[in-house]
């Protein structure tokens, strides 16, 4: 029996994005959004909606908005975690964010990535429909360890771990993984600081 997109997806497989089943699952957790990023700041149902749409949450821990996640569903978020406004985390796998992290406006995590060759990217896989045209990703997972900061419009790639209390500078791009107890910045990030 052939595996499904979201199995694909989980497996580091690659897996057409536009699959009917990942598509519908993305477009319920579209509405969840809409809903938690339309709410006034002071009610308590936000915080209530985002314990109903991510994977694992814990009694303390807050997102301004806008947020924004693909699925949702893959996205751990550790106690007294703090993620401030415009945060996009691409849950395509799965994101573990530890404990008494924070993370400053415009950040990214993007578990998604495409095919660097147009020709293996761009598809048009339905037979049916032949001017229909979908895209390959393959995901990876993200895992930001505890005490972490995340500086301003970061941007952290697929199969990245950022090691317990380390800080991100703002802007940087984070390609591959980070130890604990750094300081690391620049495009690509590259550890400027031992702490």
């Amino acid at each position: 029996m052939s595996k499904s997109a979201k199995e694909q997806m989980l497996a580091g497989e690659p897996f057409l994005a536009g699959d009917p089943d990942l598509v519908a699952h993305a477009v319920r957790t579209r509405k969840m959004m809409h809903e938690f990023n339309r709410l006034e700041y002071d009610d308590p149902s936000r915080m209530e909606i985002l314990r109903g749409l991510l994977g694992k949450t814990s009694e303390q821990f807050w997102v301004e908005s806008p947020f924004y996640v693909e699925y949702g569903e893959m996205v751990e978020v550790g106690e007294r975690c703090f993620i401030n406004r415009n945060c996009t985390i691409m849950d395509n796998h799965f994101v573990k964010i530890g404990k008494e992290v924070l993370i400053a406006p415009n950040v990214q995590i993007l578990t998604a990535s495409h095919p660097v060759k147009s020709d293996e990217r761009c598809v048009y896989p339905y037979a049916d429909e032949p001017e229909t045209m979908n895209f390959v990703n393959v995901a990876a997972p993200i895992t930001i360890g505890d005490n972490c900061w995340i500086g301003a419009g970061a941007i952290i790639l697929p199969g990245v771990t950022i090691g317990d209390r380390t800080t991100i500078g703002a802007g940087a791009v984070v390609t591959k993984d980070i130890p604990a107890d750094c300081v690391a910045a620049g495009n690509p990030a590259r550890v400027i600081k031992k702490l």
